[in-house]
């Protein structure tokens, strides 16, 4: 299997119905309240204007590897997993206060500057941070419709529901490790790579597998359980490597500011790891910069050099390659069908080059 042609082809399939379930709501809305409508067009944009579709695409060859055969029904729960993931960046981008999501302006800046009859500076701000709440929560809604409305066997759709909440769960518990590491006085590698599993192993990884094998009919825990082997190591190499990328990465590829981790003083294992091989004049810039506000080119500079000399940046590197070396191994141990293997073998492929 192609992996970069079986994405590009799932994601056309994928955003159709994305953009059919959005304009449904959307219609809907307006009927009622112009704001909504306008912006559950902006949600809309964002979603379509990037992202590789990877949860939706495990949920559906997890549903496939279950042995689930309805193309039409595990699109419509594909597009579903996806307006899942949107519910959390859309809060995310608040938290973090994100100003950019796909190199277009987040759904909180771009409401804050409505005609909102001369409001300060901060009420306009707070507005559009309300709004984008309260339409992340409509999202919410949009993607447990598009489950129930996929129409699986009725117990399915139960043991599936109750587990897509149960990670829902489990990923609000990372977002308050992650914004809790962010005035703690003493971090552990260990802290931050327990963190790593809840917010993003379990919520991108393995729920939406176990999810797909459940709307298939699949009720064997062993198999179930089984997938944490391989998702949860693989989840961790995606979030390192999502954190190397926020700093290093390019830009235009990432769709956001290369600054924006390091003024939102975010306590990565690169970040982690620095602070604890740095030298004394090293670890007093390094917490100089962190968590400072429209730093500069040159403190960037300072920074990235302070990742690169300590060794840090090769330790998160080396971590990458050695969780996604056992995420592949204990995927290939499993008894996942041929086409679910193949999937994820290139998927982890792709991990290893990833640039976005």
């Amino acid at each position: 299997m192609d992996f970069q042609k079986a994405i590009i082809k799932f994601k056309k399939r994928v955003d159709r119905e994305i953009e059919k379930q959005f304009n449904i709501v959307i219609s809907e809305a307006r009927k009622s309240n112009e704001l909504v409508a306008d912006s559950l067009e902006y949600a809309k944009y964002i979603l379509l204007s990037g992202g590789k579709r990877i949860r939706g695409a495990l949920l559906y060859y997890g549903y496939v590897g279950a042995g689930g055969k309805d193309e039409k029904k595990i699109i419509k729960a594909a597009a579903a997993a996806e307006f899942g993931h949107l519910f959390v960046l859309m809060h995310d981008d608040i938290i973090d206060h994100g100003t950019l999501r796909h190199n277009v302006k987040t759904l909180h800046k771009k409401f804050s500057k409505r005609d909102l009859n001369n409001l300060s500076t901060w009420s306009e701000r707070h507005f559009g941070e309300s709004l984008a709440l309260i339409i992340g929560d409509m999202i919410y809604a949009i993607m447990n419709k598009g489950i129930l409305e996929a129409n699986f066997d009725q117990k399915a759709t139960i043991q599936g529901l109750i587990q897509l909440h149960k990670v829902s769960i489990t990923t609000a518990i990372g977002q308050v490790q992650d914004i809790t590491m962010g005035c703690a006085k003493k971090i552990t590698t260990t802290d931050v790579l327990d963190m790593y599993e809840n917010k993003t192993a379990r919520y991108t990884f393995e729920g939406p597998l176990q999810i797909g094998m459940m709307i298939a009919g699949c009720e064997d825990k062993k198999i179930l359980n089984n997938i944490r082997r391989y998702a949860i190591p693989i989840g961790i190499a995606f979030q390192i490597q999502d954190d190397i990328l926020g700093i290093f990465g390019n830009e235009k590829k990432l769709g956001k500011s290369v600054a924006s981790d390091i003024e939102e003083g975010k306590n990565t294992l690169m970040v982690v790891k620095a602070r604890e091989l740095s030298s004394t004049k090293q670890k007093k810039q390094l917490e100089l910069i962190l968590g400072k506000k429209n730093i500069s080119k040159k403190e960037i500079s300072i920074f990235k050099n302070i990742l690169v000399e300590t060794g840090a940046l090769s330790y998160a590197r080396k971590a990458v390659n050695d969780y996604l070396s056992e995420g592949k191994k204990q995927m290939e141990k499993s008894l996942l069908p041929k086409e679910t293997k193949q999937f994820l073998s290139g998927l982890i492929d792709y991990l290893e080059k990833r640039e976005i």
